[in-house]
């Protein structure tokens, strides 16, 4: 089945989503479950017609249960004499024999438990939370609308994880990578983007997050509405952010891995999180920089080639590396848009001179060299 416009009744007359329900195929399960994280805004029917076909499982166990009772307390009624039956003994086995209304007394008592457990126990249950997971690999980019009506965009090696939750008491995000949020109005449930260095929270806006785990810095941009930005290393200041503002905060990398930079003390008297907020940057085109990702534009101003590198190999899902490193330092602007990696290159290559070379693998490596 690949359902369009979702029905209730015509799910519970799917067997792939009964066998979903009752868990008794792996293949089907993974297919509802990966269609409800494709699907987002289906998963309330979903998630309905599951307690419902849940509810008449429930239903027939019991109606089973009693019928089988009944046909039990018939049989021990019977006037029918049990039959004897004569038991040798042997020195090196010994052997018993139930009676049938013995072992029939055995199935429904475990049936009783079965249905017991299942109907009284298992389901007063504190339900597990369930997370759903949206991520994109390196050279792509994804969009999706969250069951609010949200929408999201999704750059390459990102991922962003919400909960079943989500929109009953609260819209909480958790992102790796970056995103772009056009968020769904909601006076009562604000949405906040969680990053390892920043919360990001807003009622009904447009912004950026962009919060790679391996790079130096965090930052979060607006292009409409009005956001909350808490910086969690900075005693959870909070900046608030107008249009075409952006904050930018500082990671120390370190050998343990990324940690929140308490800024060094030099530093710490003359910066305070309010002079962090800054202009977003903008093109001769009026283009915003900071999310032009968004319309499969790679954008780069004044950087150097070995960052320039991770965004190229986000964007086209390659491995870079330098066989020199005094290109690292070169400088480049360009404004690319659906152009292939070795234009990009061939662009470059205008206004500095290196070399470059493509190693085939299992990931495309980019050997650049003078």
């Amino acid at each position: 089945m690949t359902p369009g416009q979702l029905d209730i009744e015509d799910l519970l007359a799917d067997e792939s989503f009964i066998n979903y329900c009752k868990r008794t195929s792996q293949r089907d399960s993974t297919y509802w479950e990966s269609y409800i994280q494709d699907h987002p805004y289906h998963a309330a029917v979903v998630e309905q017609a599951r307690n419902r076909f849940i509810e008449l499982f429930n239903v027939l166990c019991v109606a089973d249960m009693e019928e089988q009772e009944a046909l039990l307390k018939n049989r021990l009624a019977a006037t029918v004499p049990a039959p004897v039956i004569s038991i040798k003994k042997q020195e090196s086995q010994r052997k018993t024999i139930f009676s049938p209304a013995l072992q029939l007394t055995a199935a429904i008592l475990v049936l009783a438990l079965a249905v017991y457990y299942f109907y009284f126990i298992d389901s007063n249950r504190t339900p597990r939370e369930t997370v759903k997971l949206f991520a994109t690999a390196y050279g792509e980019r994804k969009n999706f609308q969250l069951p609010d009506g949200s929408f999201v965009v999704l750059n390459g090696g990102s991922k962003v994880k919400i909960t079943d939750a989500y929109g009953q008491e609260a819209r909480d995000i958790y992102l790796e990578g970056e995103a772009f949020f056009d968020v769904k109005h909601n006076k009562a449930l604000p949405f906040i983007v969680h990053t390892s260095a920043m919360d990001v929270k807003a009622l009904g806006t447009a912004f950026n997050v962009k919060a790679y785990p391996e790079e130096k810095t965090t930052e979060a941009s607006l292009v409409r509405g009005l956001v909350e930005v808490t910086l969690k290393d900075k005693e959870n200041h909070k900046v608030l952010l107008h249009p075409n503002q952006k904050v930018q905060w500082q990671l120390l990398q370190t050998t343990s891995g990324n940690k929140l930079n308490e800024l060094a003390d030099a530093n710490k008297k003359a910066v305070s999180a309010d002079n962090l907020v800054q202009g977003v940057t903008k093109t001769d085109g009026d283009e915003i920089k900071e999310i032009a990702w968004t319309e499969n534009k790679l954008i780069f101003t004044n950087e150097s080639f070995e960052d320039i590198a991770v965004l190229l190999e986000r964007w086209y899902g390659v491995k870079i590396e330098f066989a020199d490193d005094v290109i690292r330092n070169y400088r480049f602007t360009g404004i690319f848009e659906k152009e292939g990696i070795g234009a990009v290159l061939s662009f470059l290559k205008e206004s500095r001179h290196f070399n470059y070379e493509f190693i085939p693998g299992d990931t495309l490596t980019v050997k650049l060299y003078e």
